[in-house]
């Protein structure tokens, strides 16, 4: 998986969800209007999640993630979902941002041992690994959409 920051997990998120959603490349307006930032700016991330290969993108056409980035995107829902779950059921917080900051900051081996800690890898609220995909659920997914 490719180390991203903060900014590159969500974009990548977007992109997963409203390809997934659509059966289509997201489009550069959907994006916008999803992540709440102007079509220029999801075109300049559009070009550097490109050259480093996590997502195709085609002028009028949309962008897909690239394996890699479906990859990636995969972990970054993952953590966000470990840390969205502690704070909510083991924590008794209800911080859905602070939890998903806290999801950025796990390394690889802090987040497997979170996981071991916890009863859940996820509620259906991400793309866990491939390993742990089949636990995710499309409904639930969905809502991160809205």
């Amino acid at each position: 998986m490719s180390e991203v920051s903060a900014s590159v997990g969500r974009y990548l998120s977007m992109i997963h969800l409203v390809s997934q959603r659509a059966g289509r490349p997201a489009k550069t307006g959907e994006l916008a209007s999803a992540l709440d930032v102007s079509a220029a700016s999801v075109t300049e991330m559009l070009a550097t999640l490109e050259s480093r290969d996590l997502a195709t993108y085609e002028k009028y056409k949309g962008a897909t993630l690239t394996d890699e980035g479906e990859e990636t995107v995969r972990e970054v829902m993952w953590k966000h979902c470990l840390a969205e779950n502690f704070f909510a059921d083991d924590l008794e917080l209800d911080d859905r941002e602070e939890a998903r900051e806290m999801g950025n900051a796990l390394s690889d081996e802090v987040a497997a041992k979170l996981r071991e800690r916890i009863d859940h890898p996820c509620a259906g609220e991400c793309n866990a690994p491939q390993n742990e995909y089949s636990e995710c659920l499309d409904d639930v997914r969905d809502d991160a959409l809205q």
